[in-house]
């Protein structure tokens, strides 16, 4: 099928270009080109029946993936960290793209294993299966640059956290607290049997099997367990474990909050897990971690439904833009919006976002004979936008005037 069947399927690279100029964002065809042939962006398609020049158009999609690439690119330049964070946001990313980032991983992270060993003067084939640098990565925030005669005393707790934190919180959205209660039976106090209290060995709790198979990885080689694990395994993983690291996250908010002025160190302890959510390493080991209980169906089972993860929208979409660009030919004073100082505040922060959108919808309201005058001459691209202002519009826009003023 081709574009012209569904013209909404493919972008034109000068709009794709123009709404990045719109973003604040610099990019040239080359550039579009270079990331197509590192597979970071879909295949173009060249139509040649406008004579000796081509139109080059991109799938959908195109013009928002771009956006979040160069606001990424501004933290790495490694490209196949690039396509990692991509997919752990929720883009489409080629899957060998991903096995290909995690068997790096691996390979590095075994290979400090075998340094801190060496230089420890511990080697020995027994801890072949240690995961000490767990302690390195998750804990590096913690402790900053240990170290390595005092590295060997953190060995192995890293990992830890990650793991009892997410067995708890399995515990907790399973509704279990009997890890949290405390027995405080007297000292002769004995069931009938003869032993203490009594314990269902038969139904462990979830958050205990999740612990359990996380630790039972830990003796396991990196390489050996992204070799391990499949595409949908892989993919499975994901979502439990962005939902576990928001979950971590939001206690690291909690934390910095609450001690954040307390100068004992617990402000740390807060951004750390924080970061925790947002640095790729920590989510690479969340994933290796998650992968391991998602094999146990009863874990499994009490586990919330975890939606399929998705790309979340820029603060003005691509579509937006277009029909943004045309409302600014077609209605006057409208191009007083789309001021590129409002603009690259609406991208730069979310409060920016807010402060335009309310900007627009004071706009909308007071002009909205006008814009739906201007909106009919192109009902191919205004088909999804509101075509009344309702009620609670109406409330809302008012309430933002006058937090505004």
């Amino acid at each position: 099928m081709s574009w012209n069947e569904e013209p909404w399927s493919w972008e034109p690279t000068q709009d794709i270009l123009d709404y990045l100029g719109f973003a604040g964002v610099e990019t040239t065809r080359d550039q579009l080109a270079r990331l197509h042939r590192r597979r970071l962006i879909g295949e173009p398609f060249h139509d040649q029946s406008g004579g000796r020049s081509s139109l080059v158009r991109y799938p959908a999609g195109t013009a928002e993936r771009m956006l979040r690439i160069s606001q990424i690119r501004s933290s790495t330049k490694q490209l196949d960290e690039l396509a990692w964070r991509l997919w752990w946001e929720g883009f489409d990313v080629e899957p060998d793209l991903i096995r290909t980032y995690l068997l790096k991983r691996a390979t590095r992270w075994d290979e400090q294993l075998r340094e801190l060993r060496v230089v420890a003067g511990e080697a020995n084939d027994d801890e072949s299966g240690e995961r000490d640098v767990l302690d390195e990565v998750f804990f590096q925030h913690l402790k900053a640059g240990p170290a390595m005669v005092s590295a060997r005393k953190r060995l192995g707790r890293g990992s830890e956290l990650y793991a009892e934190f997410s067995a708890l919180l399995i515990d907790l959205m399973h509704g279990d607290l009997s890890s949290l209660e405390r027995v405080d039976g007297g000292l002769f106090d004995r069931e009938a049997t003869g032993g203490g209290a009594a314990i269902d060995e038969e139904s462990p709790r979830a958050g205990e099997v999740a612990l359990q198979a996380m630790q039972a990885s830990m003796d396991t080689a990196f390489i050996q367990l992204v070799t391990s694990l499949d595409d949908k395994e892989i993919a499975s993983a994901r979502p439990v474990a962005l939902l576990l690291l928001g979950l971590i996250s939001q206690v690291g908010s909690i934390v910095q909050e609450v001690f954040g002025g307390s100068g004992h160190g617990r402000d740390n302890v807060g951004k750390s897990l924080i970061t925790m959510a947002e640095n790729s390493d920590e989510q690479v080991l969340a994933l290796l971690l998650t992968s391991s209980f998602l094999k146990d169906d009863g874990v499994r089972g009490v586990l919330p439904d975890v939606t399929s993860v998705t790309a979340p929208p820029p603060a003005i979409p691509f579509l937006d833009f277009l029909r943004l660009r045309f409302l600014a030919v077609e209605v006057p004073g409208f191009v007083a919006l789309l001021a590129p100082a409002l603009v690259r505040d609406a991208f730069a922060t979310p409060e920016g976002a807010l402060r335009w959108h309310a900007r627009f919808d004071e706009y909308w309201l007071s002009h909205f004979f006008d814009l739906q005058e201007a909106m009919a001459l192109r009902p191919d691209l205004f088909a999804e936008a509101p075509l009344e202002p309702d009620e609670e519009t109406k409330i809302e826009v008012e309430a933002k005037k006058k937090n505004l003023k």
